[in-house]
C-alpha cells in the first residue's frame, strides 16, 4: 500500500467539507438533451467553416461530415458534460489542428474528487507505448521507474495509446500521445471506468509482474505534492521561472519554458553580460517541452545573436470572420479604434488576404553574441517555439539536437475562442496560417535536427560535441 504522509484533524475536516462541496456541487450539474447536443455540434461545425482558412486540410470534409452525422444520431440519450466532450473532441482531434480545440472541462472534472493513479507516465505511439517513469509526491513507488506497462484493467497499452491520441487534437501523434500523457489520469478514468482500481501487468528488468493499486483522490493527492514539495531541500525545488541561467565548465545554459514577456528583457540583458564578462563561447538554449507563447518575445532573443535582417514568418493568410472581428473589438474596448482596426472591422465575413511579411531590422547591442550555439527541440517544441527553432535553422546560427518539433513549420494558429451555447464548452480555432522562413506550400512538418536524439539525451549529447570540439 501508498505510504501517505499524515494529515491532522483540522486538515482531514477540511478534506471533508471538500467532498461533501465537491459532491453537492457534481449533483447540481445538469446532464445535457440529444437536442441540446446536437445544436452545440451543429454551431462547432458553423464557427469551424465560418473561422478557419481550411479546416479539412488533412481530413476530407465529406468523411468528417459522415462521422458528425454518426455521432448525432448515436445520441439518443442525455450526457453529462464530460460525455458529451469525449464524444466531439475525436471530432475534432480528426482535423490534426492542434489550436483548433476543445480543452478538457477541467472544472467539472474536478468537482468530482476524481481518482487518480500517482505515477508519471511517458506515452509514445510506438512501443514501448506507456513507461511509468516515477511515482509522484511523497508516495511508495509499488511500479519501479522506468517500467514498460503492457495492460491496465485489460486494455493493452497500444489501445490505451491510441485512445488518447484519438482524444487529443495536434498535428502528430508523436505530440499528442505526450500531451495526453499530462492528463493519463483524466482518460483512464473517463474511458474505461476504472473508479480507482488499476490491475496492472507491466515489465521490469525482463521479467513480468502483476499488482492492483488502489487510486486517490485528487485533492489527496494535491496534498500530498504539496506538502512534499515544501519539504524539498532548496537545490531540488523546481524553479518557476520561464527562463534560466546555469554555467556549467565554462558553458553557458539557457532554459526556455515559455515565450513570455515577463521578466524576459531583464533576464536577457542579464544573461548575455554574464556571457560577454566570463567570455563563454558555448551557448545551449533548451527549447525541450516550450509550448511557444508570443512571437515578439522570439524575436527579441534572435536579436541577441543575429547580426542580419531576418524574419520569422515570410507570409500569413489571414480569415476575416465573426468571431476574429468580436476578438478585435474586446481588444479595443472603449478606446477609439486606429485606421487598420477599422478597415478590419469592415472586411466582408469569409476574406482571406495573405500578408508577405519584411525582414526585421538588427538592432544596436552591445551585447549581441557570436559565439558556438546549440539548440533543443523535441515533439512537445510547440507553436511559437517551433517557429523560433526553424528561424534559427534557417539563418544557419547553430546546431540543432533532439527531436523533430511538434510544431510545424507552415502551420495554424492564432486562435479564437467561444463557448458552445448550450454546454458552455471552450472552444478554440485557427484563425491564420503561417508560413515560417523558408516553410513551401506542401511543407507540414516539424523543425528536423540536426542531430537526433531523445529529449533526455539531447544535453548530454550537446555536451559532448563542445567537449569533442574543444
Amino acid at each position: 500500500m501508498f505510504s501517505k504522509l499524515r494529515l491532522s484533524g483540522k486538515n482531514c475536516l477540511l478534506i471533508l467539507f471538500l467532498l461533501l462541496s465537491s459532491l453537492a456541487f457534481s449533483q447540481q450539474i445538469n446532464k445535457l438533451t440529444p437536442l441540446q447536443m446536437k445544436q452545440d455540434i451543429d454551431t462547432l461545425i458553423h464557427y469551424l467553416e465560418e473561422t478557419h482558412i481550411n479546416p479539412y486540410y488533412r481530413y476530407p470534409k465529406d468523411k468528417f461530415y459522415k462521422d458528425v452525422s454518426l455521432v448525432k444520431k448515436n445520441l439518443t440519450n442525455e450526457l453529462d458534460l464530460i460525455d458529451f466532450y469525449l464524444k466531439i473532441e475525436l471530432l475534432l482531434a480528426k482535423l490534426e489542428d492542434g489550436h483548433t480545440d476543445l480543452p478538457i472541462p477541467q472544472r467539472e472534472y474536478e468537482s468530482k474528487n476524481p481518482f487518480e493513479l500517482p505515477y508519471v507516465f511517458k506515452l509514445t505511439p510506438d512501443k514501448p507505448y506507456i513507461v511509468c517513469e516515477s511515482v509522484k509526491g511523497s508516495y511508495t513507488p509499488q511500479i519501479p521507474g522506468n517500467s514498460e506497462i503492457i495492460s491496465i484493467n485489460g486494455h493493452s497499452a497500444k489501445k490505451i495509446v491510441n485512445d488518447i491520441i484519438n482524444l487529443n487534437t495536434g498535428e502528430t501523434p508523436v505530440f499528442r500521445a505526450e500531451y495526453g500523457a499530462e492528463n493519463f489520469s483524466f482518460f483512464i478514468e473517463e474511458l474505461y471506468k476504472t473508479n480507482g482500481k488499476y490491475k496492472i501487468k507491466y515489465t521490469h528488468n525482463s521479467k513480468v509482474n502483476s499488482i492492483v493499486i488502489d487510486g486517490v483522490r485528487q485533492n489527496e493527492l494535491l496534498a500530498n505534492e504539496d506538502l512534499y514539495n515544501k519539504a524539498l531541500p532548496e537545490e531540488k525545488k523546481e524553479v518557476d521561472n520561464n527562463f534560466t541561467l546555469t554555467i556549467q565548465n565554462n558553458i553557458a545554459i539557457i532554459n526556455f519554458k515559455v515565450f513570455d514577456w515577463n521578466g524576459f528583457k531583464e533576464f536577457a540583458d542579464s544573461t548575455f553580460s554574464v556571457i560577454k564578462d566570463k567570455k563563454i563561447n558555448n551557448l545551449v538554449i533548451n527549447l525541450i517541452d516550450n509550448p511557444g507563447g508570443d512571437s515578439d518575445v522570439g524575436d527579441a532573443f534572435l536579436q541577441y545573436f543575429l547580426d542580419k535582417p531576418f524574419k520569422q514568418y515570410d507570409r500569413v493568410d489571414v480569415k476575416f470572420s465573426k468571431l476574429y472581428k468580436d476578438r478585435l473589438r474586446a481588444h479595443i474596448g472603449s478606446k477609439e479604434p486606429t485606421k487598420e482596426q477599422i478597415e478590419v472591422l469592415t472586411k466582408k465575413n469569409g476574406t482571406i488576404e495573405t500578408l508577405y511579411l519584411n525582414n526585421n531590422t538588427i538592432s544596436d547591442n552591445p551585447l549581441r553574441y557570436h559565439g558556438n550555439i546549440y539548440l533543443l527541440i523535441n515533439s512537445q517544441t510547440y507553436s511559437s517555439a517551433a517557429d523560433f527553432a526553424q528561424c534559427f535553422k534557417f539563418y544557419k546560427r547553430g546546431i540543432i539536437i533532439g527531436e523533430e518539433t511538434g510544431g510545424l513549420i507552415k502551420s495554424f494558429g492564432d486562435i479564437v475562442t467561444t463557448h458552445l451555447p448550450n454546454s458552455d464548452l471552450k472552444y478554440t480555432i485557427s484563425s491564420t496560417l503561417y508560413y515560417n522562413i523558408g516553410a513551401n506550400k506542401n511543407d507540414f512538418i516539424g523543425v528536423v535536427p540536426d542531430i537526433v536524439t531523445s529529449k533526455e539525451k539531447a544535453l548530454e549529447k550537446a555536451l559532448e560535441i563542445i567537449e569533442r570540439s574543444n
